[in-house]
């Protein structure tokens, strides 16, 4: 009796227990997320989204970080950080495209608020408002690299002169020469204290002689968080510069979109250097219309190197005949010491770099009379878009001749005149400049278009989708990737990219959209899933660049 007892106590007791089990199981299924916590899984906020109202433009806290351009476009590189206890702008740059000049004209800030500025580079985009600063009142400090201020130096003189030719000044010499008397240098790799709370180090962008990607540490109550703006980023195996540095960490990163989630082609100058050879063995003349910055520079170590190798015939005349790219070459030659492997080599041995057989640099009156020799020689002028300068009257000359080319290797703006050329026009309006009493006048001259036009995208200064999400992959953790810097199409296809392959928490600010930052925002892991780009596996994302 007391066996049969003890047997049933096992019996309920077992039954007991297997309640109990099942109770917990339920309770832990139901439960799950309050008893534990679910990994971080990366968001992407990246739908299209209005400009915010002038009431709903204050932040929710600080520090904070609001978009005055370059988000959902290209030009306009402006962002304003505020800690709460400073600040500071990184980039103001000009607005380019013809329905945004008004944005030009105005800030939407205090200048006498902002504590200092730091620069990425010289291009205009991204520098050409800086005066404008000092015309408002703005006393502080303008930092970035000796490269940059030197650049700066040039191409903010080039914009005031074109500006006051068209009546359209910002601002004048004297507030360009506030700019310059107060741009302090810092070193690559140098970390700097700006501020009770900020403190900054640049690394070498790649992307421009003396471009810089900046990493900004910022204290809040919370402990400290890195900013990394790599706001134009370089390509690799750029010709003359390093590769863009690695970095590791970076809590918000701000990184460019130009060519979106696309893979451009390889950078193989084979193809450019056959087609000015074949045009000039036919008795043609090329012409490159090419950017004052870095286009020209690029372009006259190309043409020098595909010279040595024999491609291009080494007795052929090159011209170039910008005054301001002459310039600007000059400081290209000064900081010999940021050139890649290659092309130091070329300096030691040569002396310069951007040593070219038959170079000649010019002024326009000189070079456009040697179309009257009927020799074929290759023309590099600006601008790069053919909008201004002598390149539209070296158009005008050539244009008509089918055994000319022009060889477009530079970014057109739509509705310019390169980028008409560029989709195939059968005839365009070309502006040629006049110049009297110190102003600029413009005359239309309209021509079929006979000469031959190729677009060579192997010139690029900017990293594709895939090198930049290679890049991205080098951090092991990020609170939130802002894509910026690019048309709206490839903003959202390399947000939507990086979020899918490295599992990063993406977003796409709009103009004047402000965005909170906290050291103790959530952190989301590298998640990558390789390869980045493998055949046209990236198309998915975006099918579109103007390469």
């Amino acid at each position: 009796m007391e066996e049969n007892n003890k047997d049933k106590n096992k019996i309920i007791l077992g039954i007991v227990g297997l309640a109990i089990i099942l109770i917990l199981l339920i309770a832990g299924f139901l439960y799950k997320d309050k008893l534990i916590p679910p990994a971080p899984v990366a968001k992407q906020d990246i739908q299209p989204k209005e400009t915010p109202k002038k009431e709903e433009q204050k932040a929710t806290g600080v520090p904070n970080i609001k978009f005055l351009g370059a988000a959902q476009m290209v030009g306009g590189s402006c962002f304003l950080i505020d800690t709460g206890k400073t600040k500071f702008l990184v980039d103001v740059g000009l607005f380019y495209g013809s329905d945004e000049q008004h944005l030009n004209k105005k800030l939407d800030f205090d200048p006498k608020q902002i504590d200092f500025v730091l620069l990425t580079h010289s291009h205009m985009d991204h520098a050409g408002r800086i005066p404008l600063l000092y015309k408002e009142g703005y006393t502080g400090k303008v930092y970035g690299t000796d490269a940059s201020k030197s650049i700066l130096g040039v191409m903010l003189e080039m914009s005031i002169k074109i500006a006051e030719g068209l009546g359209q000044s910002l601002f004048g010499f004297d507030e360009f020469k506030k700019t310059m008397e107060n741009f302090e240098t810092i070193p690559y790799y140098e970390k700097k204290q700006l501020s009770e709370d900020v403190s900054v180090k640049l690394y070498d962008a790649g992307h421009i002689l003396g471009s810089a990607t900046l990493q900004i540490f910022i204290k809040d109550e919370k402990g400290e968080f890195t900013l990394v703006v790599a706001s134009d980023f370089g390509a690799k195996r750029t010709p003359l510069l390093k590769d863009p540095d690695i970095l590791t960490e970076g809590d918000y990163i701000l990184i460019e979109s130009t060519y979106g989630a696309n893979k451009k082609k390889k950078s193989n100058f084979t193809e450019f250097g056959k087609s000015i050879a074949e045009t000039i063995n036919n008795g043609g003349s090329v012409l490159v219309p090419a950017f004052v910055l870095e286009k020209t520079q690029k372009v006259i170590y190309i043409i020098g190197e595909l010279k040595r190798q024999g491609v291009i015939p080494k007795d052929v005349p090159v011209y170039s005949d910008s005054s301001t790219a002459k310039d600007v070459t000059k400081i290209y030659r000064k900081y010999y010491m940021y050139y890649d492997e290659e092309s130091s080599k070329l300096f030691k041995e040569n002396g310069d770099a951007l040593y070219c057989e038959g170079l000649q640099e010019l002024k326009s009156k000189e070079t456009l009379k040697t179309h009257d020799t009927g020799k074929p020689a290759i023309y590099i002028s600006s601008s790069g878009m053919l909008d201004h300068g002598a390149a539209p009257r070296h158009l005008e000359k050539m244009i008509e001749n089918p055994k000319n080319l022009i060889a477009i290797v530079g970014w057109q703006a739509p509705s310019s005149l390169g980028r008409k050329l560029q989709e195939g026009a059968k005839t365009v309006s070309i502006p040629i400049e006049e110049f009297s009493g110190g102003k600029v006048d413009k005359k239309i001259v309209n021509k079929p278009v006979k000469m031959q036009v190729k677009k060579f995208g192997n010139f690029s200064s900017h990293a594709d989708g895939c090198e930049i999400m290679d890049w991205l992959s080098n951090f092991k953790k990020t609170k939130k990737i802002f894509v910026i810097h690019g048309d709206k199409e490839n903003v959202f296809g390399l947000a939507k990219a990086v979020n899918e392959k490295l599992g990063f928490n993406t977003a796409t600010p709009v103009m004047n959209e402000t965005v909170s930052l906290s050291a103790k925002e959530k952190d989301y892991p590298l998640n990558a899933k390789k390869p980045f780009c493998e055949g046209d596996e990236i198309d998915k994302f975006n099918s579109k660049a103007d390469q």
